[in-house]
């Protein structure tokens, strides 16, 4: 388990002036460029048990800039290339293949990023129906991916290749989609509906609603503005609430079992739980969009540390939102006004 509580953003800025005479000496004494894969959570001598890794900001990111041709240059065509950055992502996922899936609320897409060819590919949608302002993202093992559409009050299932298979809601059932999460085991997709207040879980193969949990209220089960879900490998889920800045864990027959967090500015509490994922080891995080971070909590719901602070350099934020967690424990958080994904890597605990 993870065992520290004590977080900072270990950067340290070397200032320096030129004194004549001693340029060379300087120059030799000159300190190392700072690696922001040695920012690790928490700080020395303790433990690392979180590391960053990289982020992810624009097109060029991962697309090849493209040379003007001279044709180009002697027309006065413009520059072919043109930076695309990744406004306002919400919703965030990766595929059997390793690629990301990032839902840009603003830029009305969802960005499908393969590392290892190098290329994005761009879904606005298919069949005549095109993302308004796409949120939440869910991957399938035979890599569907689920987007919920809040404008819509939908969720719309593509192939792999961004072509769509299927819509629930539209106008019926679904009022305010958020984030998704799925039980394939269990072969079930979890959307939650912020304006019903309500989890809605459906089969995944017959798109058939199963089961709804919850209702408006205060009481342990019901929701106030609920947001964020994830499943664990056991097919407990976990949903943020964010009217009650609590987070509440069920068991696979949907029977409520604890519930962790309240409204405060201390380790532990929230003021706007968003995204939640639990990793392999079963510990839960809980991305706050007021404080800058994400919160890391055991399984009984006991904080244990955090990570972030506000700001736009690695390992700070500013407005995340979604969360995600890989086969392998790769953290990915959407930085929403720093139009970003950073990823993270959870190096296990006791």
């Amino acid at each position: 388990m993870i065992e520290c509580l004590r977080i900072l953003l270990p950067l340290a800025l070397a200032l320096s002036c030129s004194v004549p005479g001693q340029a060379k000496k300087d120059k030799a004494e000159a300190q190392p460029a700072f690696d922001p894969k040695q920012l690790v959570w928490p700080l020395p001598p303790d433990k690392p048990r979180i590391r960053f890794l990289e982020a992810y900001n624009n097109n060029f990111d991962i697309e090849p800039r493209k040379k003007k041709s001279w044709v180009d240059k002697m027309v006065g065509n413009e520059d072919p290339n043109k930076m695309e950055i990744f406004e306002k992502p919400a919703g965030v996922a990766t595929d059997s293949k390793g690629r990301i899936l990032i839902a840009s609320l603003q830029n009305s897409m969802v960005y499908i990023i393969d590392k290892d060819q190098k290329r994005i590919t761009r879904i606005r949608g298919d069949r005549g129906i095109m993302l308004r302002n796409p949120l939440g993202l869910a991957v399938d093992a035979q890599d569907n991916f689920f987007v919920s559409d809040p404008p819509q009050h939908m969720v719309l299932k593509f192939d792999k290749e961004g072509h769509l298979l299927a819509t629930l809601g539209g106008g019926e059932g679904l009022r305010n989609p958020t984030y998704m999460a799925i039980d394939g085991i269990r072969r079930r997709l979890f959307v939650v509906d912020s304006h019903l207040h309500q989890v809605l879980v459906y089969n995944l193969d017959s798109l058939e609603l199963l089961h709804k949990v919850g209702k408006r209220g205060s009481k342990n089960g019901e929701f106030n503005f609920p947001v964020g879900i994830s499943v664990d490998h056991k097919g407990n889920f976990a949903v943020t609430d964010t009217g009650s800045c609590s987070v509440q864990i069920f068991s696979p027959d949907f029977q409520f079992v604890r519930r962790f967090g309240r409204q405060g500015v201390r380790p532990g509490e929230f003021v706007r739980p968003k995204g939640v994922a639990f990793d392999n080891e079963g510990h839960i995080y809980v991305v706050d969009a007021a404080f800058n971070n994400f919160q890391i909590f055991n399984d009984k719901g006991q904080v244990l540390m955090f990570v972030g602070s506000f700001g736009n350099g690695p390992g700070a934020f500013n407005l995340p939102n979604g969360i995600f967690i890989d086969s392998s424990d790769r953290v990915y958080v959407s930085d929403q006004l720093n139009g970003r994904i950073q990823v993270f890597q959870f190096l296990g605990g006791d």
